[in-house]
């Protein structure tokens, strides 16, 4: 027969047995992985991201192995520098996708120095949709040209 002591370390153990297996239950359920469109809403909102802290290196990253394999990382770089327009913020509006094509809206804040002469910096919103692509299991952007 048990004693008390036994009894209640027996319990203790058990108690302590079962809050364990049901942390584990719970945090195998809170672990369910990211729907496809979550991925490339959070890709897309990352390459906004990069671009709009001035990560050009980063930005790259997220373009499609096909234009990364026709554009260097510096002609790239030189391209968005060149650019009078410079994005503030992009706010991600909506999104559809098909199999293995997303399109992902957002509204992009943006500022132009010295568009005309007397106007020193003009800023407003425009509403963009990027292309994404699945290929070989992961989502790309595919700029326009």
């Amino acid at each position: 027969m048990l004693n008390t002591i036994q009894t209640k370390s027996v319990c203790r153990f058990a108690a302590f047995t079962l809050l364990a297996l049901s942390t584990f239950w719970l945090s195998a359920c809170a672990t369910t992985p990211a729907s496809e469109s979550d991925i490339v809403i959070e890709r897309a909102q990352a390459r906004w991201d990069a671009l709009t802290a001035g990560d050009l290196e980063t930005a790259y990253t997220y373009y499609s192995p096909g234009y990364r394999s026709a554009h260097s990382l510096i002609d790239f770089g030189v391209s968005m520098r060149m650019r009078r327009v410079r994005w503030t913020e992009a706010t991600y509006l909506d999104h559809s996708c098909e199999e293995s094509r997303c399109l992902v809206r957002f509204d992009l804040g943006f500022k132009v120095a010295n568009p005309v002469p007397g106007l020193s910096v003009y800023e407003s919103t425009s509403k963009v949709e990027d292309t994404w692509i699945k290929t070989n299991g992961q989502w790309w952007y595919l700029p326009e040209k």
